[in-house]
């Protein structure tokens, strides 16, 4: 099977098994499986399991029935066609529904094209191999990358494998602000991301263009020096798309100066915008503003959340040092946005009321690698890799459990300890919601296989308060406390519910299940005495335990794909104005088994 095609089934089967999980389609049990049938009197057929959380796993071949005779389902396009009205999309909305679901297609071919086995990928570098994952779990449409051409797609794309250099722009300083960790100064800064060759040759650069444009400077006009010039790292795309045009007076006044491509190349991560030096493994990576639009969100930097980053990491730093289980027991590794810098634009950054998008152009995060916190024999593995298969139905998480010689349960028990153990911690005894999906979790393996520790990234904008009293929440900085939602402790507990249960058990249950035949009912028991273990042992946290309803026979349900294909939310004002939306209850796998055996 070519690779476009194979990924029209994979695509098609996704969008069967999330859609129908959301009820925003219907199947009915049918003698030979599932049948779904749609306007026009289209019929899909296809098998698929239900699993925990009343989810749907479709596999093999599904089957499309119209006016002519039944043909495979391989391209996802058709049954969004078929399927538009149950789903709500007409005009504009339904175009680009199809226009993102092509991008997304494309670009899940390209990644099949160059598929490693799950042998290859096992130990293949970490920042290397995510850009050879599958994306967004639940998401369908999960590649889409708005605003990328064909051309940007080989260029920058995760999938590529092609190295990329950063472009450096010094800012003035009416537009732009820099932010750190406390000893951590800018200068120290560029000394370490840059090299002090390429520094000096950029204060070459920097000087002789004020001389001869005689610094015009920005809003103000008021000459500066030099040094007081604020430098950042923009992404190209970026520099040619946004900066080139929305920043053309900055650029002609002196306000922007652009000092030239960096030496180091960076491979982007599967978020696009974050991007690892695989020049120099030591120095950080870097999270820049990208306004392209990917799943929910275009993937710019929010100017607060942004210059909150290096204040939030200082205090989580502090918090997990002095927790005995955190930082001794669990080892539990956070890797700190140590640095920042935001672009105000100076027309567009006064106007509150356009979307979030236009306020989120220029901004840069340094953020620290988990390559800097591995020991000698440790190995790195994305939680978002753990799923993965290959072409020929290999598993990683089946193929690591495998060579590390453990039973599957005591491998998989060992890294939901790890895992569920701190986060419920850092949520219980500190108010802390982190955004835990498999991109932002990392698993740490030694050198025995064995896992050892797990890793946790993304603060700036993935970190939530509990919206009672904590005392150390008074340590934080109250400007970067003003930056951070707060939500009640049954919300906050989504950020288990929806990135870590649904988003991620739900899936390895089913591969421990066909690769073990380890039973979900099994699966899940040790899910459920992990956190109740957790709750037995701090009794003194059991109201804001129970507060977050873990245990309820009933949850509701967060639907990211009903957000999406509604496409309400890309030019609101304030990205973050709403929780994710939810519809419907459905039955809670952490309550009890559930006499079918699906968990």
């Amino acid at each position: 099977m070519n690779a476009w095609r194979e990924a029209g089934v994979l695509i098609t089967n996704k969008m069967l098994g999330e859609l129908s999980y959301e009820g925003l389609l219907c199947p009915k049990p049918d003698a030979d499986g599932w049948l779904l049938e749609l306007p026009g009197a289209v019929r899909y057929r296809f098998a698929a399991r239900r699993g925990a959380f009343e989810s749907w796993f479709v596999s093999g071949a599904t089957r499309r029935f119209g006016d002519e005779a039944a043909e495979p389902a391989t391209d996802p396009r058709t049954l969004v066609v078929d399927a538009r009205g149950p789903l709500g999309l007409t005009g504009l909305r339904l175009a680009d529904v199809l226009a993102e679901l092509t991008a997304t297609l494309a670009n899940e071919a390209a990644r099949l094209s160059a598929a490693p086995a799950v042998d290859a990928l096992a130990t293949m570098d970490y920042d290397r191999a995510d850009g050879r994952l599958t994306g967004h779990p639940r998401l369908v449409l999960n590649k889409g990358r708005m605003g990328f051409s064909a051309e940007d797609r080989v260029r920058y794309a995760p999938e590529s494998g092609r190295g990329l250099r950063l472009r450096w722009l010094a800012v003035h300083p009416d537009l732009a602000t820099f932010r750190s960790v406390p000893g951590l100064t800018a200068a120290q800064l560029l000394t370490e991301e840059l090299g002090a060759e390429l520094v000096a040759e950029f204060q070459a650069g920097l000087s002789a263009s004020l001389d001869s444009c005689g610094d015009s400077g920005a809003d103000s006009g008021a000459r500066v020096d030099a040094d007081r010039y604020v430098w950042m790292p923009v992404h190209p795309w970026q520099r040619d798309e946004i900066v080139g045009t929305l920043y053309a007076a900055e650029l002609a006044s002196g306000a922007l100066i652009d000092l030239g491509e960096s030496i180091d190349l960076y491979l982007p991560h599967q978020t696009i915008r974050t991007l690892a030096n695989t020049s120099h493994p030591t120095r950080r990576d870097v999270k820049t503003a990208l306004s392209v639009r990917n799943t929910l969100v275009y993937r710019g930097l929010a100017s607060g959340a942004t210059l909150a980053g290096p204040a939030v990491t200082d205090w989580l730093t502090a918090v997990n040092a002095r927790d005995p289980l955190l930082a001794k027991e669990y080892r539990f590794e956070l890797l700190g946005e140590v640095a920042s810098v935001s672009v105000r634009h100076p027309i567009f950054g006064a106007l509150d009321a356009l979307p979030y998008r236009f306020h989120e152009t220029l901004g840069a995060l340094w953020r620290e690698p988990i390559r800097a916190r591995l020991a000698p024999g440790e190995r790195a593995i994305s939680f978002a890799a753990l799923p993965y298969r290959d072409r020929s139905g290999a598993a990683m998480v089946s193929q690591l459990i495998r060579r590390s010689g453990s039973r599957p349960l005591e491998w998989f028990g060992r890294v939901l300890d790890l895992t569920l153990v701190p986060l419920l911690h850092w949520l219980l005894r500190y108010g802390v919601g982190f955004c835990p999906h498999g991109q932002n979790l990392i698993l740490i393996l030694g050198a025995d296989g064995l896992p050892s520790r797990v890793a946790i990234k993304d603060f700036a904008q993935g970190v939530d308060l509990l919206d009672v009293p904590i005392p150390e929440h008074a340590e934080l900085a109250a400007a970067a406390q003003a930056e951070m939602l707060r939500w009640p402790a049954h919300l906050l507990a989504q950020s288990l519910f929806s990135s870590v249960f649904t988003g991620q058990l739900r899936f390895l249950a089913e591969i421990l299940l066909d690769d073990f035949a380890v039973s979900r009912t099994s699966f899940w028991d040790v899910v459920r005495q992990t956190v109740r273990e957790y709750r037995d042992a701090h009794p003194d946290l059991a109201s804001r335990f129970d507060a977050c309803r873990l245990f309820d026979a009933e949850v509701e349900k967060v639907c990211l794909n009903t957000e999406h294909l509604a496409g309400q939310g890309f030019d609101k004002v304030d990205r973050d104005e709403d929780f994710d939306v939810r519809r419907g209850m459905v039955r809670n796998p952490l309550h009890g088994p559930d006499p079918g055996g699906a968990w």
